[in-house]
């Protein structure tokens, strides 16, 4: 185990190393890329053994769960594909494992994108907010009927292309800020804990 002092130095060599790349591409950036990505699949190649050991592997072996040996032998399977002679042996792992993700991404991106967004629209219209949220909504609606071309809608279709910048806008300034709150915490480790800088110069 590293003690705090070693830590805090090896987190300050990793943080300058990916600030170098605003410099330029150079190879410190490139080995802290590496033992980054690295580090990311060590840590996900653990929890998926571990989750792979509670969810079904202890569970069939120890309480008698037969039906969970299904997925296990699914998953074996999946290794085949390092082998070029049985990388067919695979197949039906993925096959299964492409549909399942499939109807279960479909059935949440209806649910989360049409359903629950027409059901939000549905408010009364007692406030101001609810009321804009419902024009803006309507507007931005009408803008993707390209089939309508009379002359009294480009007014509210404007208004929803408008809406819709509007909101890329703001989350895009959302992400720029979660990028910036990101970038103050590194910053304030490597003056107040790697550097012992005090805050105000005092």
């Amino acid at each position: 185990m590293l003690n705090a002092t070693t830590g805090t130095w090896l987190a300050a060599f990793l943080t300058l190393g990916l600030f170098s790349w605003m410099y330029k591409e150079n190879p410190w950036f490139r080995l802290v890329e590496h033992i980054y990505v690295g580090a990311a699949l060590g840590v996900l190649a653990s929890q998926g053994y571990q989750s792979v050991m509670d969810i079904a592997w202890k569970p069939a072996t120890q309480q008698g769960k037969t039906l969970l040996y299904v997925p296990l032998i699914l998953g074996a399977l999946l290794f085949s594909r390092w082998s070029k002679k049985y990388m067919w042996v695979s197949r039906s792992s993925m096959g299964f494992l492409v549909g399942t993700l499939s109807a279960v991404v479909m059935t949440g991106a209806i649910k989360a994108q049409l359903t629950a967004q027409v059901a939000a629209t549905m408010m009364p219209l007692n406030s101001a907010n609810n009321i804009i949220f419902f024009v803006i909504t309507a507007a931005a609606t009408m803008y993707f009927v390209f089939t309508l071309q009379a002359k009294w809608a480009s007014p509210i279709m404007d208004l929803g292309k408008y809406g819709m910048m509007i909101a890329f806008g703001a989350t895009f300034g959302n992400t720029v800020m979660s990028r910036i709150s990101l970038f103050t915490g590194r910053l304030q480790f490597l003056l107040f804990q790697w550097l012992k800088l005090t805050p105000g110069g005092s």
